[in-house]
């Protein structure tokens, strides 16, 4: 990535912003939206809010009767659905493991098949399941003819159920027909992800086993009530209460029966935000659990994509910040005819954003709107981020005695530049360059949070991390130069890292720092002048 020096270590370069003000206007939105073809017949809502602050809104009526407030309007979310699924599974927990296998919740599944195929697995999208099973099945696609593309008569009789919402909905054992069915059997287990709606509608079907209840009102015991959804539901609403097609539009309004697992909500863009707000906050998980829920389970061909459970990560480089680097966007993605959704949380800097689309193009809209609104998004947080730190963080740092001294810099590099730090009369950072193997001359060193969201609010953790400054070539074959996660606790002394830096705050601002491997005693603390 062009003009990026620095190897920072995995996690934040900064914390994330507080009391985030309302995001300027969009630099030429209004009239960059006109452009597309879409804009004329597409409804859309966005909603943002950073660290629980709303910070932007905008919402276009395309005309339709019966919308009235677009924030308080039911859109369905589609595939977004398959956020609640695995958070209901998370939340299942002591009763349904992330290890088990499937075969331990859905009886009469075929042991073989699918005995190894796991809760995780169908999550994260590498069970091997293919799509939509029956769904979708050109055989019985009314009006369809084979002959079109050259396609033989059908000579594998289906049961014609659950083959699009609206369809006659399949029984039980139907459904297990059609997961036992050779032609629809799990193939190259674990392997790379194939995205998978039914998996979905397994992980359901396993909801309902635990908790003896349908999958519907799991969802709405564990997520909707706790949250506050009062405007989400699975039922198709009134053209009061939602977006509805017009005589002639084949959207997917009905209901999705079998299917609610994987795309059959129907939400609220207040509602939305409110949802993801509750998981950026934790309310339903710990931090701990939230950021194990966000790491990506597989690799994808594209540098800047990556698979998670279910989420859909994106690492775009392109986006203004202050120091370029990969930022990692946590999405889900949602689109049915009708109706589209994106979800999106950056917890770098505490934001959460909502965009529904309601249209015969509205899936294009939402792709179109992701990068429009992001963007700018993150750009002014990473603005405010820098800002906040310089005011917070730095200065000077003397302890009483004189004989320790540091001073900390907001430059235009990651974290916090560490200048001349001095330890009990002795200049610390050619030594410690020369202990990592590292030359001494020039040695320079910065600050990054660490345990962000967990310290306490009287004392923040930091890593001291020595400057491996490296462009192009120079980091190496796979930039194995910048290997940062590896460098992290080099050394210790007396138990205690000598890369530990805690602050201590007051009022929100830091009063002082200690280096804790020289010292935590009052008399080492370094008071901020």
């Amino acid at each position: 990535m062009e003009n990026q020096k620095y190897c920072p270590p995995p996690g934040f370069s900064l914390p994330p912003p507080t009391n985030l003000g309302p995001l300027p206007q969009i630099s030429d939105f209004e009239a960059t939206l006109r452009s597309y073809l879409w804009f004329n017949k597409t409804t859309v809502a966005i909603k943002a809010s950073v660290g629980g602050n709303f910070v932007y809104q905008y919402a276009h009526h395309a005309g339709r009767e019966g919308t009235g407030n677009l924030y308080d309007t039911k859109i369905r979310i589609a595939s977004v659905t398959k956020v609640f699924t695995v958070l209901a599974v998370l939340l299942s927990r002591d009763q349904i493991g992330w290890e088990d296998p499937i075969t331990k919740f859905v009886p009469g599944l075929k042991a073989k098949p699918y005995a190894e195929v796991t809760i995780g697995a169908l999550a994260g999208q590498t069970s091997g399941l293919g799509r939509f099973g029956y769904v979708g099945d050109l055989a019985l696609i009314p009006g369809f003819s084979p002959a079109q593309i050259g396609l033989p008569n059908v000579t594998h009789k289906l049961p014609g159920c659950d083959v699009y919402p609206g369809g006659r909905v399949g029984s039980r054992s139907e459904v297990l027909d059609m997961f036992n069915d050779a032609a629809y059997l799990p193939t190259s287990l674990n392997s790379g992800p194939l995205y998978s709606n039914i998996a979905f509608n397994l992980l359901g079907m396993a909801l309902e086993h635990v908790h003896s209840k349908c999958f519907e009102q799991v969802i709405q015991d564990l997520i909707f009530d706790p949250i506050g959804m009062k405007n989400s539901s699975f039922a198709t609403p009134t053209k009061a209460e939602g977006i509805l097609p017009q005589p002639g539009e084949r959207w997917f309004a009905a209901p999705f029966a079998n299917f609610n697992p994987s795309g059959g909500i129907w939400s609220t863009p207040n509602d939305m935000l409110s949802f993801l707000e509750a998981l950026q906050s934790h309310k339903l998980l710990s931090a701990a659990q939230t950021r194990k829920w966000l790491q990506p389970s597989s690799l994808l061909p594209s540098l800047y994509q990556l698979v998670g459970a279910p989420w859909e990560i994106f690492r775009p480089t392109d986006i203004d910040v202050t120091v370029p680097r990969p930022i990692d966007l946590y999405t889900k993605a949602g689109g049915v005819a009708g109706y589209s959704c994106y979800a999106v949380l950056v917890p770098e800097y505490n934001i959460t954003l909502t965009i529904h689309a309601a249209g015969d193009e509205a899936t294009r809209a939402v792709q179109d709107l992701l990068p429009l609104v992001a963007k700018p998004l993150i750009a002014h947080a990473d603005g405010e981020v820098r800002a906040q730190a310089g005011r917070k963080y730095a200065g000077t740092y003397i302890s009483r005695n004189g004989e320790k001294r540091m001073t900390l810099v907001v430059d235009d590099g990651p974290g916090l530049r560490v200048e001349s730090p001095v330890m009990n009369g002795v200049a610390i950072l050619p030594t410690l360059a020369r202990m990592q193997g590292l030359d001494t001359e020039g040695a320079s060193a910065r600050l990054y949070p660490a345990n962000v969201g967990s310290e306490s609010s009287e004392k923040e953790s930091w890593t001291m991390m020595l400057d491996r400054v490296k462009e192009g070539p120079a980091r190496g074959f796979a930039e194995q130069e910048c290997g940062s996660w590896n460098w992290g606790d080099a050394a210790r002394y007396a138990g205690h890292p000598l890369d530990r830096v805690v602050f201590h705050v007051r009022e929100g601002r830091a009063s002082g720092l200690e280096m804790v491997a020289w010292g935590t005693a009052s008399d080492d603390i370094l008071h901020k002048v």
